[in-house]
């Protein structure tokens, strides 16, 4: 039960966070060149990420009153798979950080991490809100097991890894909001089934 809570909060993280951790790669570019900047940029997103753990696990802990909660918890899956790939759930605020991004040719001058952290806290807490749903329903599915925290964070150390080393690489990478619906689809039907 360790291993597969561990596994199902990995996955579900590295793939809700697939297009985030796409969509923060030219936001940090913009901002920082320094590799300090960057760690600073990512500390906000780690702390961004917390929170947004936080809220799922007690959002969790309330719809697990409900009889049927693992198809309470598909139902939010595919939902929001479908918000994903119709860009339904705050498509305005994504899309005015890319445009904003893409007009800005030169980096911005910032000379304290505090607000390099900041920034890096509120461009993740828009674009992680989305996930908190996932995350709720892999809680529910394996009944607010806390090891799925632990799956979460480690796919989290990750992709800010991948972010502050690989970034270049990993801003080509093409059909992203596919690559995250299909994998929503696939935890959907696992939690639906009870596999997970």
């Amino acid at each position: 039960m360790i291993i597969k809570s561990i596994v199902s909060g990995f996955v579900v993280k590295f793939i809700t966070g697939f297009d985030d951790t796409l969509t923060r790669i030219p936001i940090l570019s913009s901002l920082t060149r320094t590799r300090r900047g960057k760690l600073a940029f990512l500390v906000g997103v780690f702390f961004a990420v917390s929170l947004a753990i936080l809220l799922s696990f007690l959002f969790a802990a309330i719809l697990r009153n409900f009889f049927y909660y693992h198809i309470i918890s598909a139902v939010l899956i595919f939902f929001l798979a479908f918000a994903i790939y119709f860009d339904i759930l705050l498509p305005k605020s994504k899309k005015k950080i890319e445009t904003k991004l893409k007009k800005t040719k030169k980096p911005v001058p910032l000379k304290k991490l505090v607000k390099l952290m900041g920034i890096g806290f509120l461009t993740a807490f828009v674009t992680v809100i989305d996930d908190s749903i996932a995350y709720s329903s892999v809680f529910l599915a394996l009944n607010l097991n806390l090891f799925v925290v632990l799956g979460i964070y480690i796919a989290l150390i990750l992709q800010l890894y991948l972010t502050l080393v690989f970034s270049t690489q990993l801003s080509k990478i093409k059909y992203k909001k596919e690559i995250a619906v299909f994998g929503l689809l696939i935890i959907g039907f696992l939690i639906l089934f009870k596999v997970i």
